[in-house]
């Protein structure tokens, strides 16, 4: 071969591994590694066409011995950037991507085991009585017997519509017309009860004794409609 001939051959030679090198200088696509496993990240990214060593930061205490007992929780470059410098992965054990508790809504207890609030029944001993005579016991000494609990039975007119109201016990409260209109009776009624009710209306109703607490101080001898009979 002469001179000329290897002289050739060499540029050729020179011009392809030029061209090689010129291919294989292009810069690999990082893959998405976060979540990976360490090791399965090393993989990826080697077959991508990054061979060279990692950074890799983490890895507790001890270091990394196990790369799979490691996960990717950062990576530099992002995923789809090209790899123009050595790669960063930042590992751990866990993310801490873990999905939060979900508060459970309160589970409602069955009302049907829950024990109903009695509503006040008539009791066998109720006393009939007027609304004269229950007031002046009221105001006699010791509520004139009184107890709390016991019940009476009455008809009474009511009066002083002007005046019902739901007082300072937080109870509503309406008059019934006493000793011929020169006093009254005072009771506590549920204010359903009263619609229709005015001056002069005649009711039947049972009463309770009870106590009732305003501005704070609780005393007894307050009277609580717990049935009524018409008007």
């Amino acid at each position: 071969m002469n001179a000329q001939r290897v002289a050739g051959v060499t540029a050729a030679i020179v011009l392809m591994m030029a061209l090689t090198a010129c291919g294989s200088g292009e810069d690999s696509e990082m893959p998405d590694v976060v979540g990976s496993p360490l090791d399965t990240a090393k993989s990826d990214i080697e077959r991508a066409g990054y061979g060279s060593d990692l950074e890799v930061l983490g890895g507790g205490l001890f270091g990394i011995v196990d790369d799979s007992a490691w996960i990717v929780c950062e990576q530099l470059p992002a995923a789809g950037e090209a790899i123009t410098k050595q790669p960063r992965l930042t590992v751990d054990r866990s993310c801490g991507d873990e999905e939060e508790p979900v508060d459970e809504e309160p589970v409602e207890e069955d009302q049907t085991d829950a024990e109903p609030t009695p509503e006040p029944s008539i009791s066998a001993n109720v006393v009939d009585t007027t609304v004269d005579e229950l007031l002046d016991r009221l105001n006699s000494a010791q509520l004139g017997g009184i107890q709390t609990g016991d019940q009476f039975r009455f008809t009474g007119e009511l009066m002083g519509a002007e005046y019902w109201s739901t007082g300072a016990s937080g109870e509503y409260t309406v008059l019934f017309k006493a000793h011929g209109g020169a006093d009254d009776l005072f009771v506590f009624v549920d204010q359903s009860e009263t619609a229709g009710w005015t001056d002069g209306t005649i009711v039947e109703v049972v009463v309770e004794s009870g106590e009732a607490t305003i501005n704070g101080e609780t005393t007894d001898g307050w009277l609580r409609v717990i049935a009524v009979t018409g008007p």
